[in-house]
C-alpha cells in the first residue's frame, strides 16, 4: 500500500484507503481482511467500525493514512490486531490488552456464564466471594464483578505489568472498588481455609512440547508464562485444584478453562482433592473446555 506522492493522498478517501488495506492483507494471507482493514482504520480515526462503512466516501488527510499505513504494516508481519489496537472485546465489553497480557478468547466467556449462572441461582445474593487466578487483562474478574454487584473479589497475577493492565480494566468499567489486585502465584496469599465461594481460572494449560505448534502469531507476540505449563501442561492443574479445594467454602465452586484432551485428567485431580465433578462444557468446536466442580462440604 505505497503512495508516491502527497497529491496522491490528498486524493484518498475512507473507501479507496480501505480498499488498498485490504488487498495487501489478502495478499499477504492475513485473516479476515475487511474487518481487520475497517478495524484498524477506525482505531486510527478514533471512530466506531460502522461509521467508517458508512461514511466511505469521506476524505481522509494524510496524517491518518500514513498511520494507518504504519499499523497496517505491523499486521501484516505478524503481530496481532488486538496488540495494534490495545482493545478485545470480551463478554460484551471492551478491555484494554497489551503484550503483557493473555489476549482474551470468546472460550473463556464460557467460565464467565458459568459462575454468573450458578450465583443467579443462589437464594441469599450477598456477599459473593471469589478469586480469579491469572487474571491477566482481568477479562474474567471485572466481567464477573459487572453482573453481580453484590460480589467482591481478589485478582492475583505473577506479572506486575498484567495487574496494571487489569486495575485499568477495572476502574474503566467501574468495578474498581470491588476488586483487589495482588502480585502472587496461585492461591499462596491466602491461608488454607474455606473463604471463596468461587475459585476461578483460565491458567496455562500448553505443554513446552506443543508450544511449537501454535501460530506465531500467538508464540511471537502471546507471553510465554501465560501459555505453557511445563511438559505435560498440567502442572498448573496439580497446583490449583488441591489450593483451591482447601480455599473453598461448602457448596462453592471450582470453574476452569482447560485444554484439549486434558479434561479426563483434570477430572480425576478433581477427584482425588474430594471435589464434586459437576460438568464440563464444551466449546463452539465441540472441545471439552470448562470445567465445573463443587465442594459439598
Amino acid at each position: 500500500m505505497q503512495y508516491n506522492s502527497s497529491a496522491e493522498l490528498s486524493k484518498e478517501t475512507v473507501e479507496t484507503v480501505l480498499r488498498r488495506a485490504v488487498q495487501e492483507l489478502i495478499r499477504t494471507n492475513v485473516e479476515s481482511p475487511h474487518l481487520t482493514a475497517e478495524l484498524l482504520l477506525a482505531h486510527v480515526l478514533g471512530w466506531k467500525r460502522v461509521r467508517v462503512l458508512s461514511d466511505a466516501k469521506s476524505p481522509l488527510s494524510e496524517i491518518p493514512i500514513k498511520h494507518f499505513q504504519t499499523l497496517l504494516q505491523r499486521r501484516v508481519s505478524g503481530e496481532p490486531l488486538q496488540y495494534i489496537t490495545r482493545e478485545r472485546e470480551f463478554y460484551g465489553i471492551s478491555f484494554r490488552v497489551t503484550p503483557a497480557v493473555l489476549i482474551p478468547r470468546p472460550e473463556t466467556e464460557i467460565l464467565v456464564e458459568e459462575a454468573v449462572s450458578i450465583a443467579r441461582k443462589r437464594k441469599q445474593q450477598t456477599a459473593l466471594r471469589f478469586v480469579d487466578i491469572g487474571t491477566g487483562s482481568g477479562c474474567i474478574a471485572v466481567s464477573l464483578a459487572r453482573e453481580l454487584p453484590w460480589a467482591s473479589g481478589w485478582a492475583i497475577d505473577i506479572s506486575p505489568e498484567a495487574l496494571q493492565i487489569a486495575r485499568l480494566n477495572a476502574e474503566r468499567h467501574k468495578v474498581r472498588d470491588r476488586l483487589q489486585f495482588i502480585c502472587g502465584s496461585f492461591l499462596e496469599c491466602f491461608p488454607a481455609r474455606p473463604s471463596f465461594d468461587f475459585v476461578l481460572s483460565n491458567p496455562p494449560y500448553i505443554s513446552q512440547g506443543d508450544m511449537s505448534t501454535l501460530s506465531s502469531m500467538v508464540s511471537e507476540h502471546e507471553p510465554h508464562q501465560a501459555l505453557c505449563s511445563g511438559e505435560t501442561g498440567l502442572e498448573s492443574f496439580r497446583r490449583l485444584i488441591p489450593e483451591a479445594a482447601a480455599r473453598l467454602l461448602p457448596s462453592g465452586y471450582l470453574i476452569m478453562e482447560v485444554g484439549k484432551g486434558q479434561s479426563g485428567e483434570i477430572a480425576r485431580l478433581i477427584e482425588r482433592e474430594g471435589l464434586f465433578l459437576e460438568r464440563i462444557l464444551d466449546d463452539l468446536q465441540g472441545i471439552p473446555r470448562c470445567v465445573v466442580a463443587m465442594k459439598t462440604s
